[in-house]
């Protein structure tokens, strides 16, 4: 007897009985071996919760999706996250058996890899303080994952009895350029090491299935090109997601355009959809964001700004010979760089070349930041004389390490009106209190109508908003209260093409300085200036054509 007819009579049998869903379960699996896809969705909807009344991921059911073995997929497109995630087995398909996996007649082990910044901690600063604490963990016990323990004993604890293939381990992190990196403190990697530390970590658990969002936001092309050359030769069915402004790799075999509410607008080998694919990148690289807002409205907005129509003759901020060393290695080396009143910066480097130390020096998170070879509004930094709440009092910024944070401690106890108005907190970008009760009626109506000029869902928790519109909201948070300076790391990494161009014409008529640190030409704003960080000693400065 033919499988497909020993299941239709099996099923047939009793369909209602107990029994039969698990019997079901089994034929379809023997099924999908005979069939030789890894994943497939056929006439699916998807929900969080099994409660008549749970909203359907996407409103429309996905008809047909399929992986097979060898195949290199890239879901394109504004759906490409909330896809992912049902490809990664989060949510509940109905009918039960609508999505389903198949590989080597084992149950499959599907890893997802998130790039969400940085390790998250409890506050930033705790990425550069030289003494750890003792339970702080090397890259290679990051990627390794197998044992817990305190630095101050010379043993650890296995959390696992998952067996570590030590020879994987090697080619993973000489693939990934991770073997200078081993000894390193995880918290204290950058961005773009981190991200191939998660891939590490990932693939060493040897999945059946990887899944990478976003794989090369804010990465340098150096870094790119690493990450990009090693999913190419790795052997093993992967699927990525990229936006609809970001580049296909010639490696991708298959793509899956994907708009927001789930809609697929075609699927196939990459070559059968290359005009497609060509068209719809010409539309986009040719359109502007829907301008339902006027100049005047912006202009209004920023004409709260304290810089607005003034122009100050003492220099922001002046570094005169900045020196920054960890265990005796610089990091920054005699970084002469003076900053005017209301310019636009654009800070430059490979990832690792002190960018983000920059940042963290400016907002006084680094512990090397008080230096009188700062010099801010003219006036040598000290201790005793600048206190951390003083700098940070007209400092916004969005990086990183504070969505990872703010994912973290806030992602599902505030909305996005509560998680702008935090960052009217004077003190500290890193104060994530809620105090939109205690706002002034001015800030309130601030909060409000920085939302509806960038089309964001007030009532909606912050944890359930796209990455995009994470982004987005961070964005707003760090302009709300109308700093002088906007220090803006990465801030436009993984936010669709209409919101980061409404960004981008928002910081055209901002008044205030401004320092954007980012890879991609497409996520840059119009800066006036750049600082390019090469290595310890050598920099570059220059007016932006």
């Amino acid at each position: 007897m033919q499988i497909e007819e020993f299941y239709a009579r099996a099923v047939a049998f009793d369909h209602n009985s107990f029994f039969s869903d698990d019997f079901e379960s089994i034929i379809c699996f023997l099924m999908s071996q005979k069939a030789g896809f890894v994943v497939r969705i056929r006439d699916a909807l998807f929900k969080s919760s099994l409660a008549r009344n749970a909203p359907a991921v996407f409103p429309h059911r996905i008809k047909h999706f399929e992986v097979k073995p060898g195949e290199k997929w890239v879901i394109w497109g504004p759906g490409k996250g909330q896809f992912m995630n049902i490809l990664s087995n989060k949510f509940l398909s109905d009918p039960p058996l609508s999505l389903q996996f198949g590989v080597g007649g084992k149950y499959p082990r599907v890893e997802q890899v998130l790039f969400k910044g940085v390790i998250p901690t409890a506050h930033l600063s705790a990425r550069y303080e030289y003494f750890k604490d003792e339970f702080d963990v090397t890259c290679k016990k990051f990627i390794l994952d197998n044992a817990v323990g305190s630095n101050n004993v010379s043993y650890d604890v296995a959390k696992t009895d998952r067996e570590i293939d030590m020879n994987l381990y090697d080619k993973l992190i000489d693939s990934l350029q991770l073997r200078d990196l081993q000894d390193r403190w995880a918290m204290g990697l950058s961005n773009g090491q981190m991200r191939r530390a998660r891939m590490a970590f990932s693939l060493l658990k040897k999945p059946d299935l990887l899944l990478v969002d976003d794989p090369f936001l804010g990465l340098d092309p150096m870094a790119t090109e690493i990450i990009s050359n090693f999913l190419a030769n790795y052997d093993l069915p992967i699927i990525i997601g990229l936006r609809f402004q970001d580049e296909i790799p010639s490696w991708c075999t298959h793509v899956c355009c994907v708009e927001n509410d789930g809609q697929i607008l075609f699927q196939g080998a990459v070559n059968q959809y290359d005009t497609h694919i060509k068209k719809l990148k010409d539309s986009l690289a040719n359109s502007t964001y829907s301008e339902n807002k006027s100049s005047l409205e912006l202009g209004e907005l920023v004409s709260k700004h304290p810089l607005f129509g003034i122009k100050p003759q003492v220099p922001h901020l002046e570094l005169r010979g900045l020196d920054v060393k960890y265990r005796g290695q610089p990091v920054l080396a005699d970084l002469h760089w003076k900053v005017e009143p209301g310019s636009r910066w654009h800070v430059q480097g490979n990832n690792g070349s002190g960018k983000s130390t920059l940042l963290a020096l400016i907002t006084a998170e680094h512990p090397q930041s008080w230096n009188s070879k700062v010099v801010e509004h003219g006036i040598p930094r000290r201790t005793g004389k600048a206190s951390y709440f003083g700098i940070n009092k007209n400092i916004g910024m969005s990086a990183p390490e504070l969505h990872a944070i703010f994912l973290k401690n806030c992602g599902e106890r505030l909305t996005v009106r509560e998680s702008i108005a935090t960052g009217f907190h004077e003190a500290s970008n890193n104060n994530f209190t809620p105090i939109w009760s205690k706002l002034r009626g001015d800030q309130q109506e601030m909060v409000e109508r920085l939302i509806e000029y960038f089309a964001l869902p007030a009532d909606k928790l912050f944890g359930a908003l796209t990455v995009s519109d994470q982004k987005l909201a961070l964005f707003v948070r760090s302009v709300v209260k109308m700093p002088k300076l906007l220090l803006l790391d990465e801030a436009f990494s993984g936010m669709e093409l209409e919101p980061m161009l409404r960004c981008h014409e928002f910081l055209n008529h901002w008044p205030g300085t401004t320092m954007v640190v980012s890879h991609v030409p497409e996520e840059t704003p119009k800066c006036h200036y750049y600082l390019r960080l090469v290595s310890p000693g050598v920099y570059d400065i220059g007016r932006v054509q």
